[in-house]
């Protein structure tokens, strides 16, 4: 990605925090490819005999052959269980998502599982709405609408009036019930399954409902549900929390003994 070009069409805007957003991802997804890119020729050149091999160099031709992400590539790398193949597959899918972004312009509604760094894009939301509201940030929280299946990605063509639309996540332990629109049992030999889009909506903490039956379902990046805290103090692994909605008959507790979780990926 052109990093010098693409600030020149999507500048630091006061009203658009994705401008700054969508750089910053660039500039990550960048620094993986050339670890990838580099890799790569030197192996090539260390199997013709043109360089010498290196232990790092070993461990990726192990990686290649093994179906396996090389530790070189992991560690400048969004978290990822999948095996190799299926790396690939979804590293090119994330690179397509930025080079439509960047030549279409922002998107109607978000691929959560495509970017790096997913809490800079929440934030950023909330920033649009708090700079065209004119409010806090700090006194901003998100709620949740799940919308109905027909409404995909190809349907919705408009940006909601506040907030974004997002698209990508997996219910691991239950699933979501079209029909009474709440968290209900999975079906039989069904590990996992889709959720429909979500509407993440700006509102002022002071109008979250509190009395709703609902259950705050954790987000992960992936199924290990676990990370470390990196240098911006956020979780490597945990992305937010989501309220849904559930049944009158279950509690919380019902779904937290459950281990329900969403995740933004799989591991295949």
């Amino acid at each position: 990605f052109d990093v010098e070009a693409v600030p020149r069409k999507y500048p630091v805007r006061y009203d658009e925090s994705m401008n700054t957003v969508l750089v910053q991802e660039l500039m990550r997804f960048n620094k993986l490819l050339n670890v990838v890119r580099r890799s790569l020729v030197d192996v090539q050149a260390a199997v013709k005999g043109l360089v010498v091999s290196t232990p790092e160099l070993e461990e990726v031709g192990s990686g290649l052959f093994d179906n396996r992400v090389p530790a070189s590539w992991s560690k400048v790398a969004y978290p990822s269980l999948k095996p190799l193949g299926s790396w690939v597959r979804d590293f090119l899918a994330r690179l397509d998502f930025m080079q439509k972004w960047i030549d279409e312009g922002p998107p109607p509604n978000y691929w959560i599982s495509g970017f790096f760094f997913t809490q800079s894009f929440l934030t950023g939301t909330l920033q649009n709405y708090a700079r065209a509201a004119g409010v806090p940030i700090d006194q901003l929280i998100y709620d949740y609408t799940i919308l109905d299946r027909s409404q995909t990605k190809d349907v919705l063509k408009e940006k909601p009036e506040a907030g974004c639309y997002v698209y990508g996540l997996f219910m691991d332990g239950a699933q979501w019930d079209d029909d009474k629109k709440v968290v209900g049992e999975s079906s039989p030999k069904m590990l996992f399954s889709d959720m429909p889009m979500v509407w993440l909506k700006p509102i002022d903490a002071n109008d979250q409902d509190k009395t709703a039956n609902v259950y705050p379902c954790p987000v992960y990046k992936t199924s290990r549900r676990a990370g470390t805290l990196s240098t911006t103090g956020h979780s490597t692994n945990y992305v937010m929390t989501i309220r849904l909605p559930i049944a009158p008959e279950h509690s919380e507790k019902y779904w937290t003994k459950r281990g329900v979780a969403l995740l933004t990926q799989l591991d295949d």
